[in-house]
């Protein structure tokens, strides 16, 4: 089950970073970022622009540790670049979420199926 899962997640990671290429961005794929927790799992470099993206493909609601986002506001804080956590639904489009969108719980933050209409567009973040 972990290794389906490892599988899945490292697919859409792929297929981000493909689309990220054909608009310009080079990309960096941390290799391992799941298991060691305290990067995200792509940087994306152009002159203009760079971001650092988690990134998660479930169909219902995401949930993320606290230490890990705490771990994602100090790379943004040490790096200068945004952490967005980049959520992919099947048959649907990428939306970002900066992490400041994360709504914060007892033990987590979420981000539930009611907010994907308020993420950012693929096109809306990377032009």
């Amino acid at each position: 089950m972990v290794i389906f899962k490892y599988k899945k997640g490292a697919h859409f990671e792929r297929e981000l970073s493909k689309e990220l290429e054909k608009v310009g961005f080079k990309v960096i794929r941390a290799a391992g970022s799941g298991s060691d927790g305290t990067s995200p799992d792509l940087i994306a470099l152009k002159t203009t622009k760079k971001f650092a993206f988690e990134c998660k493909a479930h169909e219902q609601s995401i949930y993320l540790e606290k230490q890990k986002i705490a771990q994602y506001v100090d790379f943004e804080n040490s790096t200068g670049l945004p952490v967005y956590i980049a959520w992919k639904v099947n048959r649907q489009s990428w939306k970002f979420f900066p992490l400041s969108f994360l709504r914060e719980t007892e033990k987590s933050f979420v981000i539930s199926e009611n907010d994907m209409a308020a993420g950012l567009d693929f096109d809306y973040l990377t032009n």
